[in-house]
C-alpha cells in the first residue's frame, strides 16, 4: 500500500508541563513575545492529558495517537530483557509505529531530538538523537566541584572528550561526533548564566543548599537539546522534525513551590532566593522558540504543545505522595497547544484538543489517511477549509521498512521479566541478587499499576481489575492499589465488589497504621540526627493514640547535614502510612450505598463527608455527585460551584454543575457549563450528551441533535444518548425511521453485557503462528564457513533451547555418541527428568561469570536459550538448538512448577507461549549476526519419531564425531509425557 504525502514541512516542539496559567501573565507583560507571535499566526487552546499523567507514556501517545495500553510504554523504568536488573524505559517496548515511522513509509525524512523515550535511537530515514544525549555524567575535574558546576570548568582544562556518548544514542552513528559538539555540561554553567534566573545567587550557601545543582543540570540539558536541534535543522534535510524539551517540567518540580505568590508553607528566605526561576525558565524557552522560528519559513507548519500542565497557584500541593510517580500530583490536566502554518486559521482559539489528536492531525494535514485504531482525531476546526479525511485500518498493517527496531527486540518488558522469573523457579537460572530482584519486582509493579490506570482512564475497568488485584495482593501496604481496585468496581457499578474491597482496605490500613505507630519513635530518633522533627505520639481524651503536629522540616542549626535520600523516602513513606484515608473510604462507602436499593441511606454518610470538606476542599466534588444522585440538586450545584471557585478549569465540576442545572431547568447556565466541559475534554460522550440535554431544554433543537450525535459517534453503545436523540427526533424532526432505529439501539445496548469479558487468547491460534516460524527456521545459522579443519578441542558444543524442550535428552544422545558432557551432578534425577538434568551450575550464572567457557572446548554443555547472548565472543560455538511445540513446553513447565511448589511467571499459557517464541526468535536473529556460531535447529518431536534421521543430521553437523548407533540408543520415546493438545 503506497501513500503520497503532501509536500510540506512540519516542526513539532514539545515543552513538557508548560501551562497557560504561567504563560498568559507573562504574555500580558510582553515577556514571551515569540509565543505571542506564534499564537497570533495560528490557533491555540488547552490540550487535555491522559491518566496517569506520566511523561514517557504521554509523549508516546502524542507520537502514536494511541492510549498506553495500545502503544506499550507504561512507566519510567522497565526490567532488562533478561530480568536481571532495571533500566530506564526504552522505546523498545513501543509496539506500534510513531509518526516518524509512518512518514518514512510515505517517502518523508524525519529528525527526532530528545523525545521521551527514544533510546536506543531508531534506524529511521533521517536522524534520531535519543533522550540519553543530554544526560550529564559526574566528572572528576580538578579544582571544580563537578556536581555544582560553577564557573571554573575552563580553567581546569576540561573538554567534551571526557564526556562520552552512550552507544545507540545517535542514528546514524557517524553523526555522533558532530552533534556531540553542541552538548553543554553543568560544569560549563557560570554565574553569568545563573544570575538572570537567581539574582540572589551570592547569598546561597552551597554546602547546605543543593538546589543550585539541580538548576544547573536542568539548564545544561535544555541548552544541549536546543543546540543539537538548531544545528540539525540547518545541516540535515527533513520533512518532519520533533524536538522534546523537559526543562519546564524539571524547573517546575524543583522550583514551582517558590513561584509568586508565596504560599504559607514556603519560607520568605527561600521565596526570595528562587522566586524567579519559573519565570526565567519560561522566558528562556521563549527565546529558544524564537531561534527555531527564524530557521523555518512560512510554509512550515509549527506545532507547540505540552503533555500536561503544572499547578502554579493555590492548587500547588504542599506534600508529594511517597510513591515512585508521586511528583505527578503537581501536574494539571490541561497543557498548551499552538499550531500555525499554511491552511491553519489565524489568531483563533480552539477547544477540545487532546494529546491523542496530534498524530492524526499531522497525517490529515499531509493528506494522509488516519488509522482507525488511533484513539485521537484530526483537529478539523484548526483548518481554514474542510479537509479530506481518509481512513485505513491501521498503519501497523502497512508493509515496508519504517525505521522501527527489529521485531525480535519487541519483547514486552513485563512479560520478559515474568518469563525469567519462571526460569529461576525451574532452577535453570540462579536467583538474582536480592536488591536487584526487589528493584525488578517494583519496576514490574509500577508498570502494571500504570497500565491498570490507563485501562481505567480508557473506559476498560474490567481489564484494570485483575491488574489491581494482582499487585495489591503482593504489595498489601500500598493503599493506592486498593483504591484503584475500588475505583474500577465503581466504574462498573459493582456495589458488592466495592464493599468487599473497602472492607479489605480498611483492615489493611488499620494494620499498617498500628505497625507504623510502633516504629515511629525509632525513626523519629534517626531523623532527629538531621534536624528533622517527626510528630510525637499522644493519647487523646478517649484513650486513643494520636499524632501531635510538628513542622517536619530540617532545622537551621549550624551543624546541619543533608539527610540521605533513603532516609527521606522512608520518612515520607512512613508518614503516608500514618495519614488518614477516612475521607476516601467514606466517599466510596457513600457511593456503594447510593448504588444500592436504598440510596437515601447515604444521607448520613454525606453529612460525614461535609466535615471532611472543611479541611479538604476537593471533597466538595464528591458531595456534589452524592447530592446529585439523591436528587438534592441545589446542594449539588453549590458543591460544584465551590470546586470551580478554586479551580475554574475543573472538568468534572463543570459537568456536575451542568447536570444539576438541567434538573433545576436553568437551561442557559446549564449550556454554559456543559459547553465548557466539552471544550476542556472533547472526547467525553457524557459531556456531549449533557450538552445536548441542556440545549434541548433551551429549545435549540438543531444543536441538541448535533450534541447527541457526537456523543453516539464517540460511544455507539450509549443507551441514554440513543433514547435522548430518539425523543428529540420524535418531537421535533418527524423522522420515524430514525426514531425506531435509536429506540432499538438503546434496547440492544441495555441488554448487552455491561462490561466486556476478558477473553483468553486461543492457544491453537498462537501455536499456528509459531508453527509457521518453526517451519521457516534455517538448519544452520551464524555463518557458512567450513569448520571441518578446526580441531574439535577448539570448539564449544552447546545444547540449547527452552526449558522442557528436550535439552537433557540431547545431552544424553551426545554423551552416548562419544562427546563428553560438562556436568557437576548437583541437580539429581527426579520425576521430571528421570535420567538426570545433564547441566552445570556455572551455566546458570553465565551473566555474571563467563571465564569457565574455555573449559568446555571439545565437550558439550547445556545452556538455556535466554542466556546464549551472554556467551563471550572469543570462542567458536556449535549450537544444537532443541525446538519443541510450545504447547508441550508450556504444559511441561507447569507440571514441573506444580511439583516444585513454585508459582513461576504470572502469565496465561498462551501469553507464555508468545513470550517464549519471541525470545527464541530474538536468539535466532542474534546467532545469525555472529560469525563465530554455527547452529542446527532440531525438532524434538522428530527426534523421537525419526531418531536415526536426526542423528545422521547431528553427525554431519559435528563433522562425523558421533557414534550414531549409540546416540540412537539414548532416545526413549516413552519419556514424552506432554504432547500437543495434552
Amino acid at each position: 500500500m503506497a501513500h503520497k504525502a503532501k509536500d510540506q514541512k512540519v516542526l513539532v516542539i514539545g515543552w513538557d508541563a508548560a501551562d497557560w496559567r504561567v504563560i498568559r501573565p507573562l504574555i500580558e507583560e510582553g515577556k514571551m513575545p515569540n509565543l505571542q507571535k506564534l499564537m497570533e499566526s495560528g490557533v491555540h487552546g488547552n490540550i487535555s492529558t491522559l491518566t496517569p499523567a506520566l511523561s514517557p507514556m504521554l509523549w508516546t501517545s502524542i507520537a502514536t495517537g494511541k492510549r498506553p495500553y495500545k502503544h506499550g510504554i507504561h512507566g519510567f523504568t522497565e526490567p532488562t530483557p533478561d530480568g536481571s536488573s532495571v533500566r530506564p524505559i526504552t522505546n523498545i517496548s513501543r509496539d506500534t509505529k510513531a509518526i516518524w515511522n509512518i512518514l518514512q513509509q510515505c517517502g518523508k525524512r524525519s529528525i527526532v531530538v530528545g523525545w521521551w523515550p527514544s533510546h536506543p535511537a531508531e534506524p529511521i530515514d533521517g536522524v534520531m538523537v535519543s533522550n540519553y544525549f543530554q544526560r550529564p555524567i559526574k566528572l572528576n575535574v580538578e579544582g571544580v566541584d563537578a556536581q555544582i558546576g560553577l564557573p571554573r570548568a575552563a580553567e581546569s582544562g576540561w573538554t567534551k572528550k571526557e564526556w562520552p556518548i552512550a552507544p545507540g544514542t545517535v542514528h546514524p552513528a557517524e553523526l555522533t561526533d558532530r552533534v556531540a559538539e553542541f552538548r553543554f555540561h553543568p560544569v560549563e554553567v557560570t554565574a553569568e548564566h545563573i544570575y538572570p534566573f537567581i539574582p540572589e545567587l551570592g547569598k546561597i550557601d552551597q554546602n547546605k543548599d543543593k538546589r543550585l545543582l539541580s538548576f544547573c543540570k536542568v539548564l545544561s540539558e535544555t541548552v544541549t537539546i536546543q543546540g543539537a536541534s538548531t544545528a540539525l535543522m540547518q545541516l540535515e534535510d527533513w520533512d518532519l522534525m520533533c524536538v522534546y524539551f523537559d526543562g519546564i517540567d524539571h524547573f517546575s518540580h524543583g522550583f514551582m513551590k517558590y513561584h509568586p505568590p508565596r504560599q504559607d508553607w514556603v519560607s520568605e528566605e527561600d521565596f526570595e532566593k528562587y522566586k524567579g526561576v519559573i519565570e526565567g525558565g519560561y522566558r528562556f524557552h521563549d527565546m529558544m522558540l524564537g531561534a527555531m522560528m527564524q530557521l523555518v519559513d512560512d510554509d512550515t507548519t509549527l506545532i507547540l504543545l505540552s503533555d500536561h500542565g503544572f499547578h502554579p497557584d493555590h492548587l500547588r500541593p504542599q506534600h508529594i505522595p511517597a510513591e515512585p510517580a508521586g511528583p505527578a500530583v503537581e501536574h494539571r490536566d490541561h497543557g498548551i497547544f499552538v499550531m500555525k502554518g499554511p491552511g491553519i486559521r489565524k489568531g483563533e482559539q480552539i477547544h477540545g484538543v487532546s494529546i491523542l489528536d496530534i498524530c492524526p492531525t499531522i497525517l490529515a494535514h499531509l493528506d494522509l489517511p488516519v488509522g482507525s485504531d488511533m484513539d485521537g482525531k484530526p483537529l478539523v476546526t484548526a483548518f481554514e477549509d474542510a479537509i479530506n479525511l481518509d481512513i485505513i485500518d491501521s498503519w501497523d498493517d502497512v508493509e515496508g521498512e519504517c525505521g522501527m527496531h527489529p521485531p525480535d527486540a519487541h519483547i514486552d518488558a513485563v512479560e520478559s521479566a515474568e518469563a525469567i522469573r519462571q526460569l529461576v523457579d525451574l532452577g535453570y537460572i540462579e536467583e538474582p541478587d536480592e536488591d536487584t530482584e526487589v528493584a525488578v519486582r517494583e519496576s514490574v509493579r509500577e508498570l502494571k499499576y500504570n497500565l491498570a490506570r490507563a485501562h481505567l482512564d480508557g473506559g476498560q475497568a474490567h481489564k484494570a481489575i485483575p491488574l489491581f488485584e494482582e499487585i495489591w495482593e503482593e504489595w498489601p501496604t500500598e493503599h493506592r492499589f486498593g483504591l484503584g481496585l475500588i475505583s474500577a468496581h465503581d466504574a462498573l457499578g459493582n456495589q458488592a465488589g466495592m464493599m468487599k474491597t473497602l472492607g479489605q482496605l480498611k483492615q489493611k490500613h488499620s494494620d499498617c497504621w498500628e505497625k507504623a505507630m510502633e516504629e515511629l519513635p525509632a525513626l523519629a530518633e534517626e531523623a532527629a540526627e538531621y534536624g528533622i522533627q517527626l510528630p510525637s505520639i499522644e493519647v487523646d481524651d478517649k484513650g486513643r493514640k494520636v499524632l501531635a503536629p510538628s513542622e517536619g522540616q530540617p532545622s537551621d542549626r549550624g551543624d546541619y547535614k543533608e539527610p540521605p535520600r533513603e532516609l527521606t523516602y522512608r520518612i515520607r513513606r512512613h508518614m503516608a502510612l500514618l495519614m488518614s484515608i477516612d475521607h476516601i473510604t467514606d466517599w466510596y462507602t457513600t457511593r456503594a450505598v447510593l448504588a444500592g436499593p436504598h440510596p437515601q441511606r447515604a444521607l448520613p454518610y454525606l453529612k460525614v463527608l461535609e466535615s471532611h470538606a472543611e479541611r479538604l476542599p476537593e471533597v466538595h466534588g464528591q458531595l456534589g455527585l452524592g447530592y446529585m444522585l439523591l436528587g438534592e440538586y441545589e446542594k449539588s450545584l453549590e458543591s460544584h460551584e465551590k470546586i470551580l471557585e478554586r479551580d475554574p478549569d475543573n472538568f468534572q465540576a463543570h459537568l456536575g454543575a451542568a447536570r444539576a442545572l438541567i434538573e433545576l431547568e436553568s437551561w442557559e447556565s446549564a449550556v454554559d457549563h456543559a459547553l465548557t466541559a466539552t471544550e476542556l475534554i472533547y472526547q467525553h460522550p457524557v459531556a456531549h450528551w449533557t450538552l445536548g440535554r441542556a440545549l434541548q431544554g433551551a429549545d435549540n433543537h438543531p444543536m441538541a441533535r448535533t450534541a447527541f450525535e457526537i456523543a453516539l459517534k464517540q460511544s455507539p453503545g450509549f443507551a441514554d444518548a440513543h433514547d435522548s436523540l430518539a425523543d428529540l427526533l420524535e418531537e421535533h424532526f418527524d423522522d420515524e425511521s430514525a426514531v425506531a432505529s435509536h429506540r432499538e439501539a438503546a434496547m440492544v445496548a441495555r441488554e448487552s453485557t455491561e462490561a466486556e469479558e476478558q477473553t483468553e487468547i486461543d492457544v491453537d491460534d498462537v501455536q499456528r503462528t509459531i508453527d509457521q516460524r518453526r517451519k521457516n527456521r534455517i538448519a544452520a545459522g551464524g555463518n557458512d564457513d567450513d569448520w571441518s579443519e578446526v580441531p574439535p578441542e577448539e570448539i564449544v558444543t552447546i545444547v540449547s533451547g527452552l526449558p522442557r524442550s528436550g535439552t537433557s535428552m540431547m545431552m544424553q544422545m551426545l554423551e552416548q555418541g562419544g562427546i563428553d558432557p560438562y556436568l557437576d551432578g548437583r541437580r539429581v534425577a527426579d520425576l521430571d527428568n528421570p535420567r538426570g538434568y545433564y547441566e552445570h551450575e556455572k551455566a546458570t550464572r553465565l551473566g555474571r561469570d563467563r571465564s569457565w567457557i574455555p573449559e568446555v572446548r571439545g565437550s558439550s554443555v547445556k545452556i538455556m536459550a535466554q542466556l546464549l547472548p551472554m556467551l563471550p565472543p572469543d570462542q567458536k560455538y556449535r549450537i544444537i538448538f532443541m525446538d519443541r511445540d510450545l504447547r508441550e513446553v508450556a504444559q511441561s513447565q507447569r507440571v514441573m512448577l506444580e511439583r516444585l511448589g513454585n508459582a513461576g511467571g504470572d502469565l496465561t499459557t498462551a501469553r507464555m507461549m508468545q513470550v517464549l517464541d519471541a525470545q527464541v526468535t530474538g536468539v535466532e536473529r542474534w546467532m545469525g549476526r555472529c560469525s563465530n556460531i554455527q547452529c542446527l535447529f532440531v525438532d524434538y518431536g522428530q527426534t523421537l519419531e525419526n531418531t536415526e534421521q536426526i542423528v545422521a543430521q547431528l553427525d554431519d553437523f559435528l563433522d562425523g564425531r558421533l557414534d550414531r548407533d549409540a546416540a540412537v540408543s539414548a532416545v526413549d520415546p516413552d519419556l514424552r509425557r506432554q504432547r500437543t493438545g495434552g
